[in-house]
Formats: structure tokens, sequence, C-alpha cells
């Protein structure tokens, strides 16, 4: 149930869906209705990112805290850290649909990678709630992402139920914008930029150095990948040793950077390894 005190002020969703409705810059509607979820559910934080197919992330509207980093959760992130977001991979990868928290989909040991260290650990994120929402007619995904922030309880079972239960009127408004909206990233950079993570250190390492090292990137914790691949914890050690020498890197921090610089240096339609072109 949710606490005493802080039940959902329906009217007030109600007014924020007539201000949604009446709204003549479709844009403006959508700030709105951003507000009205954080609102709906007391997060303290959003941000709405529209995924084109093959192209890299846009975030369209966001309302962060003051102490949140432009740079960290909206350049970067766009910049090719996306990749490592298990909300773009639920999203995106698998073209998942509805309401999910990050404990629904966070990969096996997710708070001990470098994903988790440098945007929640840095943001001070506590919590993360998204609306999935697919667009077949601009073949784009969305994602509505709601936060909280250190000191604040995570989301409730009763609070992912309210964001279902408005789910449907969610994903109607959305798709109407999209389609409404003008593609304002009409340059196919033609790269699924996705594929850098199965290709990312295949010119140096081995092939069971890169079965490692894509399970790192993916949030894994040392202890799973040698669950995953049947190999001891002293195996997966020395082929992550083998893998920081061969990349020159000395930490998971300038593995995840040394990835996200690979990316930004990497032409259009290449499925060669991204190393190649720093």
């Amino acid at each position: 149930m949710l606490p005493i005190g802080q039940s959902p002020d329906l009217l007030s969703w109600n007014q924020t869906l007539a201000k949604v409705f009446c709204a003549t810059d479709h844009e403006d509607g959508i700030t709105l209705l951003l507000r009205g979820l954080e609102k709906l559910i007391n997060a303290t934080s959003g941000i709405i990112t529209i995924y084109p197919q093959a192209r890299p992330p846009h975030t369209t509207h966001h309302r962060l805290l003051a102490n949140e980093s432009l740079e960290l959760q909206i350049d970067k992130y766009a910049s090719g850290a996306y990749l490592l977001d298990p909300f773009y991979q639920k999203a995106v990868v698998e073209c998942a649909e509805g309401v999910f928290t990050i404990a629904d989909i966070a990969p096996n040991g997710f708070r001990e990678s470098e994903y988790y260290n440098v945007f929640y650990k840095k943001l001070g994120l506590c919590d993360e709630v998204c609306a999935l929402i697919q667009s077949e007619h601009n073949q784009s995904a969305v994602t509505i992402s709601l936060a909280r922030h250190r000191q604040e309880q995570p989301f409730s079972a009763d609070e992912k139920k309210l964001l279902l239960t408005v789910y449907p009127l969610l994903n109607a408004i959305i798709t109407r914008w999209l389609n409404d909206k003008a593609d304002d990233t009409s340059v196919n950079f033609g790269n699924h930029l996705d594929s850098a993570l199965a290709t990312f250190g295949c010119s140096v390492l081995t092939p069971r150095e890169c079965e490692v090292l894509q399970l790192i990137l993916h949030g894994c914790s040392i202890k799973f990948v040698a669950k995953k691949l049947g190999n001891s914890l002293e195996t997966i050690k020395h082929h992550r040793k083998n893998i920081y020498t061969k990349l020159d890197v000395r930490s998971q921090a300038e593995l995840f950077y040394l990835f996200i610089a690979s990316i930004k240096s990497m032409p259009h339609s290449t499925t060669a390894d991204p190393l190649t072109f720093l």
C-alpha cells in the first residue's frame, strides 16, 4: 500500500491531463505530462528520451535537480554510454513495452558495474522506474524515466502499479506526439552503435577475453562471469588482467571511458572494432 499521506492526487493528475490535451504547443504539453507523472508517483526528477532506429538517442525533455549533471546525464549518455543502460537494452534490444523498475531488469552484479558507478552513484540515484513505449510509425522507442535520489525510499509496488494503470494513456499521448513531431534527428548515421559492444576489443583480444569483456561491459560481476562461462574466479580474474594490459587500462573506470571514446571516434557504417579508429 502507499504510505499514509502519500495517496495519489488524482484530481491534480486529471487537471494535468486536461492541460496536456489543450496545449497548442505539443512540446509544452509533453513537459506538463512529465511534471504530472513526477507528482503522481512522487518522483524527484524525470527524463524523456527517444531512441530512433540506428541512431543515437535524443533527450527531448528533462526535469533534473540542480545538482544533477547535464553533461553526464545527457551528453555523455548520448555519446555511447546508453549502450550499457539496462533500460536501453530492454526498450531497444528487446523491444519491450510497459513499466519497469531498475530492479526488474538490471543484470546480475549491476551495482558493481562501471555504468552504475559512473551514472547512478555520481548522480545520487537510489531508484529509477521507466515507461517504455514503442512507435511503429517512427520506428523508435521512447523511455519516460522517473527517478528518486539518495535518502529517499525506492518506488513501491503500488507506485509502479499506478504508473502501469496510466500507461495506456501515456502510450497514446506519446505515440500521437511522435507522429506529429518533426524529425529533428533526420540525418541517418547508418551505424548500429550497439554492434560496438559486440566488436569492442576484438582486434587485440582473444575470443575468450572478448566474451569476458562483453559481460563486464554489460554490468555483470566477476563472480557472475565465472559462473556464466563455467570458469573459476581466478581464471576470470586472469582474463580481466590480460584485458586491462592489452587495452592499456588500469581499472573498470578507464575501461568504460575507453569504450565511450572509441564509439565517438567510430565512423558510420562499420562493424570493425571501434578501437581501431582511436
